[in-house]
C-alpha cells in the first residue's frame, strides 16, 4: 500500500513538472513574440548613452554651482563622475529584466488564455502590436530622458542652493577686527 502511494505521488509530481515546463514554454514564446528582450536592450542602450550625456551635464552643473569655471575643471574626476552614471544605468542586462519578468507574467492565466494571447502575438494585428510598442519605446525614451534631465538638473541646483545655505548657517562668523 505504501508503495502505491509513492507511486502516485511520484506521477502526480511528474506530471506537474510537466504542466510547469508547458506553461513556461508558453511564457517564453509569448515574451518572444512580444519583442521584450528587443526592447529592454533598446531601453537599456539608449540609458546608457543618456547616462553618460546626464552625467557630463550634472558634472559640469555641479562644478558651476560650486564656483569652479571653466578651466578649472579636473577631467579624471569628470571621466570617473561619467563612469559611475553610464553603471548606474546598466545595473541589470535585458536577460536578467526577461527572466525576471517571466516569473511573474501569466501567474494568473490560465493554460487556454495563455494560448490565447500567444495566438495573438503570432497573429498579424499581433506582430503590428509589437511594432507599435518598439516604435513608441524610442520616442518614449526620448521624451522622458530630456525631461528627466530638466528635472535633475533642477534638483541638483536646489541641491547646492541647501547646501551653501546650511554651510553659511554653520559656519561661525569670524570676527577679523583687531582690538
Amino acid at each position: 500500500m505504501k508503495s502505491v502511494l509513492i507511486a502516485i505521488a511520484l506521477v502526480i509530481s511528474v506530471q506537474a513538472n510537466a504542466n510547469e515546463s508547458t506553461r513556461q514554454a508558453k511564457i517564453s514564446q509569448i515574451i518572444e513574440a512580444q519583442g521584450l528582450q528587443q526592447m529592454f536592450q533598446q531601453q537599456l542602450d539608449q540609458s546608457k548613452t543618456q547616462a553618460k550625456d546626464l552625467g557630463k551635464n550634472l558634472y559640469k552643473k555641479i562644478l558651476a554651482d560650486s564656483g569652479i569655471t571653466d578651466g578649472q575643471e579636473n577631467p579624471e574626476i569628470e571621466k570617473i563622475f561619467t563612469q559611475y552614471i553610464e553603471r548606474c544605468s546598466t545595473l541589470f542586462t535585458a536577460k536578467e529584466f526577461v527572466e525576471t519578468w517571466s516569473r511573474f507574467y501569466g501567474n494568473n492565466l490560465s493554460e487556454p488564455e495563455l494560448d490565447k494571447i500567444l495566438a495573438y502575438y503570432k497573429s498579424s494585428i499581433g506582430k503590428k502590436d509589437v511594432a507599435a510598442s518598439q516604435a513608441a519605446m524610442v520616442g518614449f525614451s526620448q521624451v522622458i530622458s530630456t525631461e528627466s534631465h530638466k528635472r535633475i538638473n533642477d534638483s541638483i541646483g536646489q541641491l547646492m542652493a541647501d547646501f551653501k545655505a546650511a554651510i553659511e548657517t554653520a559656519s561661525p562668523t569670524v570676527n577679523t577686527e583687531v582690538k
